[in-house]
């Protein structure tokens, strides 16, 4: 059973609640958290209680997380669980979908800590602070149900143990903590949250050169230049201009992030990483641009 406390191996789970919790295990994984967190940035004031700002220090704590399960993975070596990288087999799933099952059902590499529960107590933790949707005290409870619900996934679906996933929560907690004092709590200084994610990762990567620190370490400097670059340049946005930089964000940063992670190359993902946040907060003051070019013509 490894280094931690196994609570499924010995026990036959019925189907239908392995495919229940392998979907929900995606709340926790990179593609959400880019899709959601590229929606917000883009769309910004649009959406009552978010500012960009406030979307961009998400994106920091993200970037932080990311960065800082990657380099204790590669610090602790923690082996997964026997088949942990063996989807169970789904007799009536069309042909088609089997490599999406594969891929939401199964995981690779060393599996301490936990990057979904990591990631998920970061993030989803980071939102409810600093999006103000609706009443403080759901937002908090939303957030804590999806946290619980993603761990649990990791391990029902065969891909963690206990200890994997309980470390992450914590391990994502507390690095939010530290990220939100430092970057002085509602004042929400974007810069420093991006500083302290940038700063794990040449850490990591200074202890491990592999894909994923480099990668996290791509991401981190991204991040901070593009902040640095772009972020609060852009005119705040209509409809229009926040639709288009959503989608081109999320193609751009989509494609680049889907490149980096099917070649595997450490400076690929670095590169990829780095330009693909930098498009992410690029994408307003372009869309700003485009949509003013377009008018302009029409006039």
């Amino acid at each position: 059973m490894g280094h931690g406390l196994g609570v499924v191996e010995s026990l036959s789970i019925p189907e239908p609640v392995v495919v229940f919790f392998a979907l929900v295990t995606l709340l926790g994984g990179l593609p959400f958290y880019l899709l959601g967190l590229t929606a917000a940035y883009a769309l910004g004031e649009l959406v009552d209680g978010v500012t960009r700002e406030r979307a961009a220090f998400v994106v920091a704590v993200a970037l932080g997380a990311l960065a800082l399960t990657a380099g204790l993975k590669e610090l602790l070596v923690h082996p997964r669980p026997p088949g942990a990288g063996v989807a169970p087999e789904l007799a009536w799933l069309p042909t088609a979908l089997v490599p999406l099952w594969e891929r939401a059902a199964t995981a690779d590499g060393f599996t301490l800590p936990s990057g979904h529960a990591t990631g998920s107590a970061a993030v989803y933790g980071a939102a409810a602070l600093a999006f103000e949707v609706g009443r403080r005290r759901v937002r908090y409870a939303a957030a804590a149900l999806v946290v619980v619900a993603v761990a649990l996934s990791r391990v029902v679906i065969g891909v963690h143990y206990l200890t994997d996933v309980l470390v992450g929560v914590a391990l994502g907690g507390g690095y939010l903590a530290v990220v939100w004092t430092l970057s002085g709590g509602e004042r929400l200084r974007v810069k420093r949250a991006l500083s302290l994610a940038l700063l794990v990762a040449v850490l990591g990567a200074a202890f491990s050169f592999s894909f994923e620190t480099i990668t996290a370490l791509g991401g981190a400097l991204g991040g901070r230049l593009g902040w640095t670059l772009f972020g609060g340049r852009a005119p705040d946005p209509t409809r229009r201009t926040g639709a288009v930089a959503a989608v081109l964000a999320v193609v751009v940063a989509g494609g680049l992030v889907a490149a980096s992670v099917a070649g595997e190359a450490p400076v690929v993902g670095f590169l990829a990483a780095g330009v693909a946040v930098v498009a992410v907060f690029a994408a307003p003051l372009a869309a700003a641009r485009l949509v003013g070019r377009a008018r302009k013509k029409g006039a």
